[in-house]
């Protein structure tokens, strides 16, 4: 379960309040289980214990936590140095564990004493602000984080590093804190999982805290290994094509002819029986670029190059033959061939993937309207720039707040909505989030997202009642393809055909 600081605040107090759990007991069992953690790691790595540990704390319950930490560890004999990069003025419980700390006589330093920089440490344990900080870091935090993580050590935060926004994954610093693994209270914090805050989490583990009580009203999981072999498709050993599903892909135009030949072949990749591609006819060529053998090419007459609404009655018998219909890849964006999108999303009653310059269709209220009137299950998959276009928002305004927006965007208009990007999430209309994580930076090339769109429709017959499904498994594979790519290859050469050629044995080690 992922959950915003927010959520989290209120498990606690529900805790607190339903359970009789005391503050002050919650802030003890964090401490004391991130120090239990902690011990557990010098028990596999010895030579841990035999360096100081450096605990820095700001002047909230997150430094509450480090104290307890600092003091469980000093009882144990080993050695530590607590730092308070805010100063000693405390309040409620972590007044209470600075008491306890200084009563301990652990060793302990301001942020303005020197001395404590020049010390060979074998762990820095951020707990400065964790999930309090929500804006810019001040500039002395600025300029501390950037001698800490120059220092020796394994970096371990606590529930979140500082410099992260513990709900978005922005940057609150030029340079966060740089945690080798981050240990976080009864759930994640989405932020751990967003970019670019994910990259400066680590590792991240989960450590309880007591809290028993079960929320409802949280779906937000990560698409790992686990998930995708509970939902994987099972191949029906009796079945023919007509039982995997006929994927069309409507697309293509003069300038963008390989979109859709990529996502045909990437629709086959995930085990559809059929692939049509309806793609614009051009002068003296009988077909608009090398499909492989085994999809079926209509091609359709066209003056300019581009499909357009002209061509909606020809398509609309051919195309209601299908299961699934994709639309976009390489598509183009002149208004007729607009018009057609959304006379398609009107009149076909399929389920839909709607992707790249399908898109754009629907970037107006008329627009959005038809994607929220649509009797079908309907799966998009934006990027940041293109969500912020369906939206009418500004892109900055849309990173800012991704997730919640996508959340929205899903359940709204009734859709499955594919937020692609080095997180990739995917939000379903009944609430449902799933976060992506594999993959790598050789995604981000022309091409990627045609492979993804394909593989996403090409799933979607064996996941009727849950396109979300489709749409996990999809991304997930495709992250692992690039991954497998990057173990013999420099991430940068990655092309949508090295993805394709890898997806078979991805997805063969994916099955139950």
């Amino acid at each position: 379960m992922i959950v915003t600081p927010s959520q989290m605040r209120t498990f606690e107090q529900n805790a607190i309040a339903r359970e009789g759990i005391a503050s002050l007991s919650l802030m003890e069992n964090a401490g004391l289980a991130v120090a239990h953690h902690v011990l557990e790691l010098a028990r596999k790595a010895p030579g841990l214990s035999t360096k100081p540990v450096l605990i820095l704390c700001g002047k909230g319950n997150n430094a509450g936590d480090g104290m307890v930490v600092a003091r469980e560890l000093h009882r144990r004999q080993w050695p530590t140095h607590t730092v308070f990069c805010l100063g000693r003025s405390f309040t409620g419980d972590a007044k209470t564990e600075y008491d306890r700390l200084m009563a301990s006589e652990a060793p302990t330093f301001d942020a303005t004493d020197s001395a404590w920089l020049r010390c060979d440490y074998g762990m820095v344990l951020d707990a400065i602000f964790g999930t309090g900080a929500n804006k810019p870091l001040p500039e002395e935090i600025c300029r501390l984080l950037l001698r800490v993580n120059a220092l020796p050590g394994l970096k371990v935060a606590l529930d979140v590093p500082t410099g992260i926004h513990p709900e978005t994954g922005s940057l609150l610093a030029q340079h966060p804190f740089e945690a080798d693994e981050t240990l976080t209270f009864h759930c994640a914090k989405t932020g751990l999982y967003l970019s670019p805050g994910r990259f400066f989490s680590g590792k991240v583990t989960v450590l309880p805290i007591g809290i028993a009580h079960s929320e409802e009203g949280v779906s937000r999981t990560l698409a790992d290994e686990e998930l995708i072999r509970r939902i994987f498709p099972k191949r029906v050993a009796w079945g023919h094509k007509g039982t995997f599903g006929k994927v069309g892909v409507l697309g293509g135009s003069i300038r963008y002819r390989g979109a859709p030949v990529l996502s045909a072949k990437a629709a086959f990749m995930a085990g559809c029986g059929l692939v049509h591609a309806f793609v614009p006819a051009f002068q003296a060529e009988e077909r608009p670029v090398a499909y492989n053998a085994e999809t079926i090419v209509h091609l359709i007459p066209s003056e300019n190059g581009h499909l357009s609404i002209r061509q909606l009655d020809r398509l609309f018998s051919e195309v209601n033959e299908m299961d699934i219909l994709l639309i976009g890849p390489g598509l183009g964006r002149m208004n007729e061939t607009m018009e057609l999108v959304r006379a398609v999303i009107d009149r076909v009653r399929l389920p839909m993937v709607i992707d790249a310059d399908g898109l754009y269709a629907f970037g107006s209220e008329d627009g959005r309207t038809r994607l929220r009137e649509a009797e079908k299950p309907l799966v998009l998959t934006p990027h940041l720039g293109e969500f912020a276009m369906l939206l009418g928002l500004p892109l900055r305004e849309v990173e800012a707040d991704a997730l919640s927006l996508a959340e929205n965007f899903a359940r709204e208009h009734r859709c499955t909505l594919v937020l692609k990007g080095a997180t990739t999430i995917v939000a379903a209309p009944k609430g449902t989030v799933y976060f992506n994580l594999t993959g790598n930076s050789g995604l981000a090339v022309g091409g990627s997202g045609d492979v993804l769109a394909g593989l996403i429709a090409g799933f979607l017959p064996a996941f009727s009642d849950s396109p979300e499904h489709a749409a996990v498994l999809a991304a997930y594979a495709m992250g692992r393809a690039a991954e497998a790519y990057a173990r013999n290859h420099w991430e940068g050469s990655l092309t949508p055909t090295a993805v394709l050629e890898r997806l078979p044995r991805v997805l063969k080690e994916s099955e139950p």
